[in-house]
């Protein structure tokens, strides 16, 4: 086990920013609504970057999550209230005590980088390190086109793959890109993918953008066996297609996952804000046509039954990730 992961300890954060702008007759200008500091998120130390109206909040002593998304004081994160401030220990009893009953792994809530394929997983659960070890912060900055933060997970004893991921926030807009990097830090070839993965709060209708020229969801929704109880989800009402937009309504507690076969790497979600608002958030990743994916197709949605959440999963294409070699797949998220 990685004596990184094993001592389990959280790193407390001291720097804090805020943005001072400089015009051309070089006066500065303090800037309110534009910040990057280190504060409490829900008992983890955690950075927060904020954008005017956005805020994103990310603990990285649990994965190097970005654990919360606010827009206009409206949270569309799902963070699991059981396991608020608390960090991963490896001890048997203590792991078990962050487990869920159904699932062999904390489900701690958030966006986080998982590695593809599922069926590699060691014990049919994330690595370990990768998942719920503490993240490395490589560097933090804020100047006038953008703010962000660099994590580095530990190198897993398990896979010896080490993931990076970089937030940026672009300034004077409400949107921000992560890019997630796999390394192969062993001396065998891994077969993997990045495996992008955010726990929403429900209720919500996720929209994905399909290629044109098919008339049934049969063609493009794909039931993922072993999630869920439904003889066939196509019957349920749950998923619809009308022109080149796939629906997944993740409205109700029921398990289910999906896969979205000839999705153009595009995806939208209405949530519900304060006094009747919707923000309207929007996701994008880059959809090659002839790659191998993981798990037969580049987004995935997972609907929960025991906890209020959803899931939209994006992937990267698989590829022989040889020793030393790495690659690299990009979100970019925004509010419209």
């Amino acid at each position: 086990m990685s004596s990184a992961v094993a001592e389990a300890r959280v790193t407390h954060i001291t720097e804090t920013y805020q943005f001072m702008e400089v015009d051309k007759d070089h006066r500065i200008e303090r800037r309110a609504d534009r910040s990057l500091l280190s504060a409490d998120f829900e008992g983890w130390p955690a950075y927060r970057l904020r954008e005017g109206d956005l805020e994103l909040a990310i603990v990285p002593s649990v994965g190097g999550r970005l654990m919360n998304i606010e827009f206009r004081g409206t949270s569309i994160s799902f963070v699991n209230a059981n396991l608020k401030g608390r960090v991963a220990r490896f001890d048997p009893v203590e792991w078990a005590g962050l487990c869920d009953a159904k699932w062999p792994f904390p489900l701690w809530g958030g966006s986080k980088t998982w590695i593809a394929p599922e069926s590699e997983w060691p014990g049919g659960a994330p690595h370990r390190d990768l998942d719920s070890g503490a993240y490395r912060v490589v560097r933090t900055w804020c100047d006038v086109a953008s703010m962000g933060i660099e994590l580095e997970s530990p190198v897993c004893s398990d896979s010896e793959l080490q993931i990076s991921r970089c937030i940026e926030v672009k300034a004077g807009s409400t949107t921000w890109r992560t890019l997630h990097r796999i390394t192969n830090r062993g001396p065998r070839v891994r077969a993997c993918g990045v495996w992008d993965v955010s726990m929403f709060r429900r209720p919500a209708t996720v929209e994905i953008e399909v290629d044109a020229g098919f008339s049934s969801t049969h063609d493009v929704i794909l039931p993922v066996e072993g999630h869920g109880h439904f003889a066939d989800i196509h019957d349920t009402g749950i998923v619809s297609l009308r022109d080149r937009t796939a629906s997944v309504a993740c409205e109700r507690p029921d398990t289910f996952k999906v896969g979205v076969a000839h999705a153009s790497g595009t995806i939208q979600i209405a949530f519900a804000g304060r006094d009747g608002e919707v923000h309207q958030y929007r996701r994008i990743a880059n959809v090659e046509r002839d790659a191998r994916y993981a798990h037969g197709a580049a987004v995935e949605i997972f609907n929960s039954q025991d906890l209020p959440y959803f899931e939209v999963e994006s992937h990267s294409p698989l590829i022989d990730l040889q020793p030393g070699q790495h690659i690299e797949f990009e979100i970019v998220e925004r509010f419209e």
